[in-house]
Protein backbone atom coordinates (compact mmCIF):
# COMPACT_ATOMS: atom_id res chain seq x y z
CA UNK A 1 0.00 0.00 0.00
CA UNK A 2 1.17 3.13 -0.97
CA UNK A 3 2.08 5.99 1.53
CA UNK A 4 -0.55 8.24 0.59
CA UNK A 5 -3.36 5.89 0.31
CA UNK A 6 -2.25 4.52 4.13
CA UNK A 7 -2.88 8.56 5.42
CA UNK A 8 -5.48 8.40 3.49
CA UNK A 9 -7.07 5.66 4.80
CA UNK A 10 -5.82 6.71 8.51
CA UNK A 11 -7.57 9.61 8.33
CA UNK A 12 -10.90 8.13 7.04
CA UNK A 13 -10.56 5.64 9.62
CA UNK A 14 -10.50 8.70 12.64
CA UNK A 15 -13.40 10.69 10.54
CA UNK A 16 -15.81 7.14 10.37
CA UNK A 17 -14.70 6.46 14.59
CA UNK A 18 -15.49 9.99 15.45
CA UNK A 19 -18.93 9.51 13.22
CA UNK A 20 -19.43 6.93 15.13
CA UNK A 21 -18.71 8.17 18.60
CA UNK A 22 -20.76 11.05 18.02
CA UNK A 23 -23.91 9.55 16.84
CA UNK A 24 -23.65 6.70 19.71
CA UNK A 25 -23.31 9.77 22.31
CA UNK A 26 -26.27 11.62 20.34
CA UNK A 27 -28.84 8.58 21.50
CA UNK A 28 -29.18 9.25 24.82
CA UNK A 29 -30.38 13.50 23.68
CA UNK A 30 -32.49 11.88 21.11
CA UNK A 31 -34.45 9.67 23.00
CA UNK A 32 -35.22 12.20 26.08
CA UNK A 33 -36.06 14.40 23.26
CA UNK A 34 -38.53 11.87 21.56
CA UNK A 35 -39.52 11.35 25.22
CA UNK A 36 -40.56 15.00 25.74
CA UNK A 37 -42.12 15.33 22.55
CA UNK A 38 -44.39 12.40 23.64
CA UNK A 39 -43.36 8.88 23.60
CA UNK A 40 -43.27 6.12 25.61
CA UNK A 41 -39.71 3.75 26.03
CA UNK A 42 -41.17 0.61 24.58
CA UNK A 43 -42.81 2.62 21.50
CA UNK A 44 -39.41 4.26 21.06
CA UNK A 45 -37.55 1.07 21.34
CA UNK A 46 -40.03 -0.61 19.09
CA UNK A 47 -39.45 2.07 16.40
CA UNK A 48 -35.68 2.04 17.18
CA UNK A 49 -35.29 -1.37 16.81
CA UNK A 50 -37.23 -1.93 13.84
CA UNK A 51 -36.50 0.21 11.45
CA UNK A 52 -32.94 -0.52 12.66
CA UNK A 53 -33.27 -4.34 12.02
CA UNK A 54 -34.49 -3.24 8.53
CA UNK A 55 -31.92 -1.47 7.59
CA UNK A 56 -29.25 -3.07 8.93
CA UNK A 57 -30.23 -5.99 6.68
CA UNK A 58 -30.50 -3.30 4.15
CA UNK A 59 -26.37 -2.75 4.50
CA UNK A 60 -25.86 -6.19 4.72
CA UNK A 61 -27.53 -7.27 1.66
CA UNK A 62 -25.51 -4.32 0.12
CA UNK A 63 -22.60 -5.68 1.39
CA UNK A 64 -23.43 -9.30 0.76
CA UNK A 65 -23.03 -10.55 3.84
CA UNK A 66 -26.87 -11.23 4.73
CA UNK A 67 -26.66 -15.10 4.82
CA UNK A 68 -26.83 -16.99 7.62
CA UNK A 69 -25.00 -20.29 7.57
CA UNK A 70 -27.03 -22.19 9.42
CA UNK A 71 -30.08 -22.36 11.40
CA UNK A 72 -28.18 -21.97 15.07
CA UNK A 73 -26.50 -18.94 13.40
CA UNK A 74 -29.75 -17.16 13.11
CA UNK A 75 -31.41 -18.59 16.40
CA UNK A 76 -28.60 -17.99 19.35
CA UNK A 77 -28.25 -13.68 18.02
CA UNK A 78 -32.28 -13.58 17.70
CA UNK A 79 -32.14 -15.27 21.43
CA UNK A 80 -30.06 -12.98 22.70
CA UNK A 81 -31.50 -9.54 20.78
CA UNK A 82 -34.86 -11.25 22.34
CA UNK A 83 -33.86 -11.56 25.88
CA UNK A 84 -30.49 -9.79 27.19
CA UNK A 85 -30.02 -6.87 24.48
CA UNK A 86 -33.93 -5.89 24.73
CA UNK A 87 -33.97 -6.07 28.26
CA UNK A 88 -30.70 -4.42 29.11
CA UNK A 89 -31.91 -1.22 26.44
CA UNK A 90 -35.16 -0.95 27.96
CA UNK A 91 -33.27 -0.70 31.47
CA UNK A 92 -30.75 1.86 29.87
CA UNK A 93 -33.96 4.31 27.99
CA UNK A 94 -36.19 3.64 31.61
CA UNK A 95 -33.27 5.48 33.15
CA UNK A 96 -33.02 8.10 30.43
CA UNK A 97 -36.53 9.14 31.54
CA UNK A 98 -36.00 9.50 35.09
CA UNK A 99 -31.84 10.92 35.21
CA UNK A 100 -29.86 13.34 33.06
CA UNK A 101 -28.63 12.38 29.86
CA UNK A 102 -24.90 12.75 31.04
CA UNK A 103 -25.67 10.61 34.06
CA UNK A 104 -27.10 8.14 32.78
CA UNK A 105 -24.15 7.78 30.15
CA UNK A 106 -21.76 7.99 32.72
CA UNK A 107 -23.27 5.19 34.55
CA UNK A 108 -23.51 3.48 31.11
CA UNK A 109 -20.15 3.36 30.54
CA UNK A 110 -19.43 1.58 33.31
CA UNK A 111 -19.42 -1.66 31.54
CA UNK A 112 -16.21 -2.09 30.40
CA UNK A 113 -15.39 -2.49 34.08
CA UNK A 114 -17.78 -5.34 34.17
CA UNK A 115 -16.60 -7.02 31.47
CA UNK A 116 -13.25 -7.58 33.07
CA UNK A 117 -14.69 -8.26 36.40
CA UNK A 118 -16.95 -11.15 34.20
CA UNK A 119 -13.81 -12.23 32.30
CA UNK A 120 -11.89 -12.54 35.26
CA UNK A 121 -14.30 -14.32 37.50
CA UNK A 122 -15.41 -16.93 34.11
CA UNK A 123 -11.25 -17.17 34.04
CA UNK A 124 -11.00 -15.70 29.94
CA UNK A 125 -8.69 -13.38 31.69
CA UNK A 126 -5.97 -13.18 34.22
CA UNK A 127 -6.19 -11.07 37.16
CA UNK A 128 -3.62 -8.72 36.70
CA UNK A 129 -2.34 -5.61 38.38
CA UNK A 130 -3.23 -3.21 35.36
CA UNK A 131 -6.44 -4.73 35.17
CA UNK A 132 -7.05 -4.45 39.37
CA UNK A 133 -6.04 -0.99 38.83
CA UNK A 134 -8.76 -0.39 36.19
CA UNK A 135 -11.22 -1.88 37.81
CA UNK A 136 -10.73 0.17 41.00
CA UNK A 137 -10.24 3.55 39.13
CA UNK A 138 -13.75 2.88 37.24
CA UNK A 139 -15.52 1.96 40.62
CA UNK A 140 -14.32 4.37 42.69
CA UNK A 141 -15.41 6.79 39.81
CA UNK A 142 -18.97 5.55 40.32
CA UNK A 143 -18.79 6.21 43.81
CA UNK A 144 -17.73 10.29 43.42
CA UNK A 145 -20.15 10.46 40.31
CA UNK A 146 -23.30 9.14 42.41
CA UNK A 147 -21.61 11.34 45.68
CA UNK A 148 -22.33 14.30 43.02
CA UNK A 149 -25.12 13.15 42.11
CA UNK A 150 -27.52 16.56 42.71
CA UNK A 151 -25.24 18.58 41.25
CA UNK A 152 -27.01 18.81 37.92
CA UNK A 153 -30.46 17.87 39.04
CA UNK A 154 -31.69 15.15 41.27
CA UNK A 155 -30.58 11.86 40.92
CA UNK A 156 -33.40 9.41 41.14
CA UNK A 157 -32.59 6.32 42.99
CA UNK A 158 -34.51 4.43 40.70
CA UNK A 159 -33.04 5.90 38.01
CA UNK A 160 -29.59 5.19 39.08
CA UNK A 161 -30.41 1.53 39.59
CA UNK A 162 -32.04 1.29 36.32
CA UNK A 163 -28.65 2.53 34.51
CA UNK A 164 -26.27 0.24 36.95
CA UNK A 165 -28.49 -2.80 35.78
CA UNK A 166 -28.64 -2.08 32.19
CA UNK A 167 -24.65 -2.00 32.72
CA UNK A 168 -24.46 -5.41 34.11
CA UNK A 169 -26.76 -6.79 31.54
CA UNK A 170 -24.70 -4.70 28.76
CA UNK A 171 -21.34 -6.97 30.15
CA UNK A 172 -22.98 -9.96 30.25
CA UNK A 173 -24.33 -9.24 26.86
CA UNK A 174 -21.00 -8.73 25.29
CA UNK A 175 -19.55 -11.28 27.14
CA UNK A 176 -22.14 -14.22 25.62
CA UNK A 177 -22.09 -12.08 22.22
CA UNK A 178 -18.18 -12.46 22.04
CA UNK A 179 -18.18 -16.14 22.35
CA UNK A 180 -21.22 -16.96 19.84
CA UNK A 181 -20.70 -14.22 17.11
CA UNK A 182 -18.24 -16.51 15.55
CA UNK A 183 -17.88 -16.93 11.52
CA UNK A 184 -21.20 -13.85 11.26
CA UNK A 185 -20.15 -10.73 9.52
CA UNK A 186 -20.44 -7.56 11.90
CA UNK A 187 -24.03 -6.23 10.05
CA UNK A 188 -25.36 -9.73 10.21
CA UNK A 189 -24.93 -10.76 13.78
CA UNK A 190 -26.47 -6.92 14.40
CA UNK A 191 -28.96 -7.36 12.19
CA UNK A 192 -30.31 -10.55 14.19
CA UNK A 193 -29.85 -8.90 17.55
CA UNK A 194 -31.81 -5.88 16.43
CA UNK A 195 -34.69 -8.36 14.92
CA UNK A 196 -34.53 -9.98 17.93
CA UNK A 197 -35.12 -6.43 20.13
CA UNK A 198 -37.88 -5.63 17.65
CA UNK A 199 -39.67 -8.78 17.87
CA UNK A 200 -39.40 -7.67 21.82
CA UNK A 201 -40.91 -4.18 21.84
CA UNK A 202 -43.21 -4.92 19.38
CA UNK A 203 -44.76 -7.85 21.17
CA UNK A 204 -45.00 -5.95 24.48
CA UNK A 205 -46.14 -3.17 22.85
CA UNK A 206 -49.04 -4.64 21.72
CA UNK A 207 -49.57 -6.44 24.55
CA UNK A 208 -49.58 -3.96 26.89
CA UNK A 209 -51.67 -1.09 24.69
CA UNK A 210 -48.04 1.56 24.69
CA UNK A 211 -48.24 1.46 20.70
CA UNK A 212 -49.87 4.59 19.65
CA UNK A 213 -49.30 5.18 16.37
CA UNK A 214 -50.48 8.77 16.53
CA UNK A 215 -47.57 9.91 18.00
CA UNK A 216 -46.98 13.94 17.10
CA UNK A 217 -44.83 14.78 13.86
CA UNK A 218 -41.78 15.67 16.15
CA UNK A 219 -42.55 12.05 18.01
CA UNK A 220 -41.84 10.02 14.90
CA UNK A 221 -39.28 12.42 13.85
CA UNK A 222 -36.52 12.06 16.80
CA UNK A 223 -38.06 7.95 16.83
CA UNK A 224 -36.66 7.45 13.57
CA UNK A 225 -33.75 9.80 13.62
CA UNK A 226 -32.54 7.30 16.65
CA UNK A 227 -33.37 4.69 14.40
CA UNK A 228 -31.30 5.66 11.17
CA UNK A 229 -28.51 7.92 13.59
CA UNK A 230 -27.65 4.05 15.33
CA UNK A 231 -27.55 2.01 11.76
CA UNK A 232 -25.60 5.07 10.28
CA UNK A 233 -23.10 5.01 13.47
CA UNK A 234 -22.66 1.45 13.36
CA UNK A 235 -21.93 1.10 9.79
CA UNK A 236 -19.58 4.05 10.56
CA UNK A 237 -17.96 2.44 13.15
CA UNK A 238 -17.47 -1.25 11.28
CA UNK A 239 -15.85 1.21 8.33
CA UNK A 240 -13.40 3.04 11.20
CA UNK A 241 -12.42 -0.62 12.64
CA UNK A 242 -11.58 -2.11 8.62
CA UNK A 243 -9.30 0.98 8.60
CA UNK A 244 -7.86 1.32 11.69
CA UNK A 245 -8.14 -2.26 13.73
CA UNK A 246 -10.54 -2.21 16.49
CA UNK A 247 -7.80 -1.39 19.17
CA UNK A 248 -7.51 1.90 17.76
CA UNK A 249 -11.07 2.42 16.49
CA UNK A 250 -12.20 1.61 20.20
CA UNK A 251 -9.89 4.26 21.61
CA UNK A 252 -11.52 6.45 20.12
CA UNK A 253 -14.63 5.53 20.63
CA UNK A 254 -13.91 6.46 24.48
CA UNK A 255 -14.94 9.87 23.98
CA UNK A 256 -18.57 9.12 23.54
CA UNK A 257 -19.26 10.33 27.18
CA UNK A 258 -17.53 13.27 26.70
CA UNK A 259 -20.06 13.62 23.10
CA UNK A 260 -22.71 12.72 25.05
CA UNK A 261 -22.38 14.91 28.44
CA UNK A 262 -21.32 18.04 25.83
CA UNK A 263 -24.82 17.41 23.75
CA UNK A 264 -26.58 17.56 26.97
CA UNK A 265 -25.35 20.78 27.97
CA UNK A 266 -26.29 22.03 24.45
CA UNK A 267 -29.99 20.69 24.27
CA UNK A 268 -30.67 20.56 27.97
CA UNK A 269 -28.15 22.85 30.01
CA UNK A 270 -27.56 19.59 32.11
CA UNK A 271 -24.39 20.63 34.26
CA UNK A 272 -22.12 17.97 35.85
CA UNK A 273 -20.88 18.94 39.67
CA UNK A 274 -17.54 18.82 40.00
CA UNK A 275 -17.30 15.61 42.05
CA UNK A 276 -19.27 14.04 38.86
CA UNK A 277 -16.64 15.45 36.72
CA UNK A 278 -13.60 13.90 38.79
CA UNK A 279 -15.75 10.21 39.09
CA UNK A 280 -16.61 10.67 35.27
CA UNK A 281 -12.57 11.28 34.73
CA UNK A 282 -11.83 7.75 37.06
CA UNK A 283 -14.57 6.10 34.74
CA UNK A 284 -13.02 6.91 31.40
CA UNK A 285 -9.08 6.68 33.08
CA UNK A 286 -9.82 2.95 33.99
CA UNK A 287 -11.06 2.47 30.12
CA UNK A 288 -7.82 4.00 29.45
CA UNK A 289 -5.85 2.21 31.62
CA UNK A 290 -7.05 -1.15 30.11
CA UNK A 291 -5.66 0.35 26.34
CA UNK A 292 -2.16 1.23 27.60
CA UNK A 293 -0.89 -1.72 25.99
CA UNK A 294 -2.11 -0.88 22.58
CA UNK A 295 -1.41 2.45 22.58
CA UNK A 296 2.48 1.48 23.42
CA UNK A 297 1.93 -0.83 20.32
CA UNK A 298 0.22 2.10 18.17
CA UNK A 299 3.90 4.65 19.85
CA UNK A 300 6.30 2.12 18.70
CA UNK A 301 4.96 2.04 15.23
CA UNK A 302 3.52 -1.27 15.29
CA UNK A 303 0.00 -1.62 12.25
CA UNK A 304 -3.26 -1.76 13.26
CA UNK A 305 -4.40 -4.20 16.21
CA UNK A 306 -6.84 -6.76 15.22
CA UNK A 307 -9.80 -7.09 17.66
CA UNK A 308 -8.09 -10.81 17.94
CA UNK A 309 -5.01 -9.18 19.28
CA UNK A 310 -4.53 -10.55 23.04
CA UNK A 311 -4.09 -6.28 23.56
CA UNK A 312 -6.81 -5.69 21.44
CA UNK A 313 -9.21 -8.31 22.92
CA UNK A 314 -9.40 -5.76 25.71
CA UNK A 315 -11.72 -4.80 23.34
CA UNK A 316 -13.81 -7.80 22.44
CA UNK A 317 -14.91 -10.45 24.80
CA UNK A 318 -12.65 -10.19 27.63
CA UNK A 319 -13.09 -6.82 27.91
CA UNK A 320 -15.66 -5.67 26.03
CA UNK A 321 -14.85 -5.46 22.13
CA UNK A 322 -15.82 -3.54 22.83
CA UNK A 323 -6.04 -8.91 26.31
CA UNK A 324 -7.56 -5.53 27.62
CA UNK A 325 -11.30 -4.13 27.30
CA UNK A 326 -13.36 -2.60 25.26
CA UNK A 327 -15.80 0.26 25.18
CA UNK A 328 -19.72 0.64 24.37
CA UNK A 329 -18.53 2.05 21.09
CA UNK A 330 -17.06 -1.43 20.36
CA UNK A 331 -19.57 -3.84 17.90
CA UNK A 332 -17.33 -6.23 17.65
CA UNK A 333 -14.08 -7.77 16.71
CA UNK A 334 -12.52 -8.95 13.50
CA UNK A 335 -10.56 -12.22 13.19
CA UNK A 336 -8.24 -10.43 10.39
CA UNK A 337 -5.72 -7.61 10.78
CA UNK A 338 -7.42 -5.98 8.13
CA UNK A 339 -10.34 -6.32 5.73
CA UNK A 340 -9.28 -6.98 2.03
CA UNK A 341 -12.74 -7.34 0.56
CA UNK A 342 -16.58 -7.07 0.67
CA UNK A 343 -17.41 -9.42 3.45
CA UNK A 344 -13.95 -10.22 5.65
CA UNK A 345 -15.16 -8.68 8.66
CA UNK A 346 -16.58 -11.42 10.79
CA UNK A 347 -17.17 -12.26 14.32
CA UNK A 348 -19.02 -9.47 15.89
CA UNK A 349 -20.28 -8.17 19.20
CA UNK A 350 -23.38 -5.76 18.13
CA UNK A 351 -23.37 -2.38 19.93
CA UNK A 352 -26.44 -0.16 21.38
Amino acid sequence: MSSSLHIRREREGMLLSLLATIGFAGMVVMAKLAYAAGAGVVMLLAIRFTVGAALAWALAARAGVARVPTRRAALVPLALGLVVYSAETALAFGALARIDASLTELLLFTYPALVVLGAIALRHEAASRRRLCALALAMVGVVLVLAGGHGGGAAAPTGVALALGASVLYAAYVLTAARVAQGLHALTFAALVATGAAIAFDVAGAASGTLPLDLGAEAWGWALALAVSTTVALAAFLGGVARLGAGRASILAMLEPAFACSLAFVAFGERLAPLQLAGGALVLGGALVLQLRPLRSLRRGAPPLPADHPAARALAHSAAGRGGVGVRAEVGRLPRARVRRRGDARAPVARR
